[in-house]
């Protein structure tokens, strides 16, 4: 309370010193006659210095000085003169307005604080904040303390893995990423670091199986054959290059050996049929899914679709869902041009969707923004003459 008083004083010296001059009365002033005069002899003063300094002849001199002195007796006998000095000071409206201000907003201000405030509430240090009890933690408190923790000690692998799954949590799915990739670093090489690293990275490019994803996936089904979520992801990524009859081989290859008890079965069987409808034109056919895959590992984060969740989606819902995906994809590379990979998977998407215009377009822009990077043109050209030769 007594911080809030403090403040009110501070605050009412402040507006005692911007006000200042609405109520000060200059008991000093001189008035207009006088003033001017004063100028004159001023000017008499400088004419004698420069004379003595051989700036102006003496002809010159007492010319200038006849000239002020007429002036001085003109203004002296002005009637303006003859009133005498400046009027005495007094207190106007304004200068009694801002008193009454420089008072009142201190005290209103420390009124309002006591009628809406909760001065009795007791201050929240941050240490204190900091060793707040988990349990009274909200989500954004814990990550801002292992972040902190971090900051000190970036070298702690297992502060990485502790929060890459939250950062997946709610949707920071760079900084999980970045967090998946440093805990492989500092504790070893893990499948679940680099299967987290991978569903990271491809979630967050909107779905895309990126070539830096695709490594990683790759990676985990070396380290384990039969993750099921990783073969997934690289069929899905078959399926965004357009070769839906490999997409379709490896995912009947998938069912032939999944677990007659496997939860992910029913989703894969509609995710088979919907290929087999679009090979045979029985419906458009749209790009693979966002993300995910088979779920036998821990649910999906929040607000990314999993493959159960698309398979069993209507055609035109799939549609509506993949158009919106290749929207944000496009409008991400209208702001950093230079992500290749992103432009790559645009033009194959263009090209599974058959938009032959936006497809052209893709091309051209890409090309542009890569106009001096022979090796990124190359990697253009060659997918260009691929999804042409697959259509």
């Amino acid at each position: 309370m007594l911080l809030w008083v403090g403040f009110a004083l501070m605050t009412a010296a402040v507006m005692a010193a911007l006000l200042r001059p609405l109520w000060r009365t200059d008991a000093d002033a001189l008035a207009p006659a006088e003033a001017d005069l004063a100028v004159y002899r001023d000017q008499l003063t400088e004419i004698d210095s420069d004379r003595e300094r051989g700036l102006i002849a003496d002809a010159e001199a007492v010319s200038a000085k006849t000239e002020v002195a007429r002036r001085m007796l003109d203004r002296a006998a002005s009637p303006d003169h003859a009133t005498g000095s400046a009027p005495a000071p007094s207190a106007s409206r304004t200068q009694w307005i801002a008193r009454v201000a420089a008072a009142l907003v201190p005290i209103a201000a420390v009124g309002t604080y006591l009628v809406v405030g909760s001065p009795t509430t007791p201050d929240a240090p941050l240490e204190a904040r900091r060793n707040t009890s988990p349990e009274n933690s909200t989500v954004a408190d814990l990550i801002g303390k292992v972040e902190a923790r971090l900051a000190a000690q970036p070298d702690d692998g297992q502060g990485w893995a502790v929060i890459a799954p939250v950062y997946m949590r709610v949707n920071r799915f760079a900084d999980a990423a970045n967090a998946f990739s440093r805990a492989n670093a500092l504790l070893g090489e893990k499948p679940a670091y680099v299967m987290g690293f991978a569903e990271a990275t491809m979630l967050d490019n909107d779905g895309v199986v990126t070539e830096t994803a695709r490594k990683a996936f790759r990676r985990v089904l070396e380290l384990e054959p039969n993750r099921i979520e990783a073969a997934f992801a690289l069929s899905l990524a078959k399926e965004q290059d357009g070769d839906l009859a490999g997409a379709l081989a490896d995912y009947r290859g998938m069912l032939a050996k999944a677990p007659a008890e496997a939860a992910w079965k029913p989703a894969l069987q509609n995710r088979i049929k919907g290929l087999d409808d679009r090979l045979a034109g029985r419906t458009p056919a749209p790009e693979p899914p966002a993300a995910g895959a088979p779920q036998t590992a821990p649910a999906p984060q929040a607000g990314a679709p999993n493959a159960a969740d698309v398979a069993a989606m209507k055609p035109e819902d799939q549609a509506r869902m993949i158009e919106g995906m290749v929207q944000r994809l496009a409008e991400r590379l209208k702001t950093n041009g230079k992500d290749l990979p992103g432009w790559l998977q645009l033009i194959r998407a263009y090209a599974v969707l058959g938009r032959t215009s936006d497809l052209e377009t893709a091309l051209a822009d890409a090309r542009r923004n890569f106009a001096d990077d022979a090796t990124a043109l190359g990697e253009i050209d060659a997918l260009q003459k691929s999804v042409k030769q697959g259509s």
